[in-house]
């Protein structure tokens, strides 16, 4: 259950939303992004990939310890019209989007980096 907060139906923060029009084009999400948050057993990255104009995401956790990897089931995700990865997470609907200040993935409750 420890895993649970990772994918929480958090609502996204109303200002990023509020700043990208349906004029402009979606973000590309694709990529591997770490969560920002620091955790000293756990280490939680999102692998997003494209699946036809969806997109796939699989959230993995590496125990930093035991160096053992879980991937979950990839979960289907689509873009809204207003430019929001939207993910159904079972609970409600999780939305993330690129900040365009830092370039940072939001949502969930957390934030990530674009892994390298």
């Amino acid at each position: 259950m420890q895993y649970l907060k990772y994918f929480s139906a958090i609502p996204l923060l109303v200002l990023l939303t509020a700043c990208n029009t349906p004029e402009t084009p979606a973000p590309d999400y694709q990529g591997n992004w770490k969560n920002t948050m620091e955790n000293p057993k756990l280490e939680n990255i999102l692998v997003i990939s494209k699946n036809g104009k969806n997109y796939l995401i699989t959230n993995t956790i590496k125990d930093k310890e035991t160096g053992k990897t879980e991937k979950k089931n990839p979960m289907p995700a689509a873009v809204s019209e207003n430019g929001l990865l939207q993910l159904n997470a079972g609970a409600g609907m999780v939305d993330f989007a690129i900040d365009e200040k830092t370039g940072n993935l939001v949502g969930s409750g957390s934030v990530y980096k674009k892994a390298k």
